[in-house]
């Protein structure tokens, strides 16, 4: 999973961007030195180099009580000196941490990883991490061999809470912890790295003074081994003197010159009898002090295993302007070569920690600063993405869409125009045709009235043709046009005239004759005329 996430963030770093770059902090006795490097093929690129002194003398064994003091001078510095990076990393003295060469048989990575996370797998294996309260382990393979059934890991270990005050350090000098390096280790890699590929092939070997501290640091490609050389306090005080004297010869020098190159001899000795190194060519010696050249020479005379040289870790790199300025005035530059060392690290994000011979860093959190770091690339990209693809959508349809939008759009209102005439032509039709449904009423009605007209015309008409002498009692009309009238005549004569008159008037058709009938009790003729009432066509 770790190795596919590496993968996809190295892929998309063109996209998601990121670096890995780191700003490297070191710790002098009355110092503190920032570094910025880059290695581009077989140069050295050394961007930012400088250092600035502190109020006072850093003791790092009280470090806690020392951070804001350093914190201070760090932001200031930095922000003058125009560091960009915020990832930072940490040289920590090789006295704080314990560092061992173990021989294990071969195992893959991954076996390693996880009998790793156990620390009882390094107890059994260095009985001296059992003797911490709660340790901090880290390890690096140098030879994975199937075929010799070996695995050599150096492991570096030390009290966890000691390591943390120096990540809560850069912490409180506004710089994100990613890399807590070990001085020896830095040193290492900085030679490695500056070394021709022939000269990577020989065994190396670094001689270390920092304060009270002599260590000779010995690697091959396969190899590495620290040893601290055991100085009385009487010679240390005097190598801490050693540059204020004008004359180092004599026979009290001689004598301070002979005990420390027989305990380097001892040392060499030991490397190459008992841990198999070959004959050194060269000791590369750096003193972290503003000057070394009596001791260089003090060494250089009574030493004659391997010649000695003091380290100028600025040989074959290219400097800044205000890298050059600042080590025009330095007279002693094997100091920075820590710094420079811890400069070429990096976090891993993209697959790469860095040049180097090993790569071992006290930090607990690296893994998961180099997860986040990848999940961040992913992140960026994933959003990078999505706004290109909104920027082309956008295009597009400003380009392409819109154009037929707002044309079918303006069509649309045409067409909605002639919906809502056609809805209103349409209401118009239902109107004309509600006012023709009302006309074929009124028209039924007056065929019906039509019809019905000589009903009309015989009612109206009826009463100028009584005759006088007559009296009509009773008018009946039937569906049938069928018109029966009643009533009552002075004479005979009367109803025959008034049967004359309806037949004259052409209304109904000539009704036939009915005799009138006399009354019993009274001189009256009742009558009762039948006709058929005509219709207008």
């Amino acid at each position: 999973m770790a190795r596919s996430l590496t993968t996809f963030a190295s892929f998309l770093r063109p996209i998601g961007k990121g670096s890995d770059e780191l700003v490297a902090v070191k710790l002098h006795a009355n110092a503190v030195t920032l570094a910025e490097v880059r290695h581009k093929s077989n140069v050295i690129n050394i961007d930012q180099l400088g250092s600035v002194a502190l109020p006072r003398r850093f003791d790092p064994q009280n470090i806690a009580r020392q951070q804001d003091m350093i914190g201070d001078v760090i932001r200031t510095f930095r922000d003058q000196a125009g560091v960009a990076a915020r990832d930072a990393g940490i040289v920590i003295p090789g006295s704080l941490v314990s560092l061992r060469q173990l021989n294990l048989p071969f195992m893959t990575p991954a076996e390693l990883a996880k009998e790793a996370e156990d620390s009882s797998f390094w107890i059994e294996l260095e009985p001296d991490i059992g003797k911490l309260e709660d340790p901090q382990i880290s390890y690096t393979t140098l030879v994975s061999s199937e075929n010799d059934d070996l695995t050599r890991v150096v492991v570096a270990f030390a009290e966890r809470a000691n390591i943390t005050q120096w990540s809560d350090l850069l912490l409180n000098a506004h710089l994100n912890p990613v890399v807590v390096e070990l001085e020896p280790v830095a040193l290492a890699n900085y030679l490695y790295t500056a070394m021709s590929p022939a000269d990577r092939q020989q065994s190396q070997a670094i001689l270390h003074v920092s304060g009270d501290r002599m260590e000779l640091i010995a690697f091959t490609s396969q190899r590495f081994h620290v040893l601290k050389l055991e100085i009385s306090e009487f010679d240390q005080v005097l190598l801490s003197e050693i540059e204020d004297v004008p004359d180092t010869t004599g026979e009290f020098w001689d004598e301070v010159g002979g005990r420390i190159a027989n305990t380097m001899k001892q040392a060499v000795l030991f490397l190459q009898e008992e841990q198999d190194f070959p004959p050194f060519p060269t000791v590369h010696v750096v003193v972290d002090a503003l000057r070394a050249q009596n001791f260089i020479q003090l060494i250089d005379r009574h030493f004659s295993l391997a010649p000695v040289r003091l380290w100028d870790p600025i040989e074959g790199t290219e400097m800044a302007p205000q890298v050059q300025t600042l080590m025009s005035q330095v007279a002693n530059r094997s100091g920075f070569t820590s710094a420079l060392g811890l400069g070429l690290r990096r976090l891993g994000t993209f697959g790469s920690d860095g040049t180097g011979i090993m790569q071992l860093s006290m930090l607990p959190q690296g893994d998961t600063l180099r997860r986040n770091r990848q999940l961040g690339v992913i992140s960026r990209t994933m959003v990078m993405v999505w706004l290109v693809t909104l920027m082309l959508m956008t295009a597009w349809t400003g380009l392409g869409v819109l154009p037929s939008f707002l044309k079918s759009q303006s069509e649309s209102r045409g067409f909605d125009g002639l919906q809502a005439e056609a809805v209103a032509a349409q209401s118009r039709i239902k109107s004309i045709n509600d006012k023709v449904g009302e006309l074929d009423t009124e028209l039924n009605n007056l065929n019906i009235v039509s019809t019905q007209r000589g009903k009309t015309m015989i009612m109206d008409t009826l009463p100028d043709l009584v005759p006088e002498g007559v009296e009509l009692s009773s008018y009946t009309l039937s569906e049938g046009n069928q018109l029966t009238l009643t009533g009552a005549a002075t004479n005979p004569s009367v109803v025959q005239l008034f049967v004359s008159e309806l037949a004259n008037s052409g209304l109904v058709d000539a009704p036939p004759p009915d005799e009138p009938i006399l009354r019993e009790t009274a001189n009256i003729y009742d009558f009762k005329i039948t006709a058929t009432v005509r219709q207008e066509s």
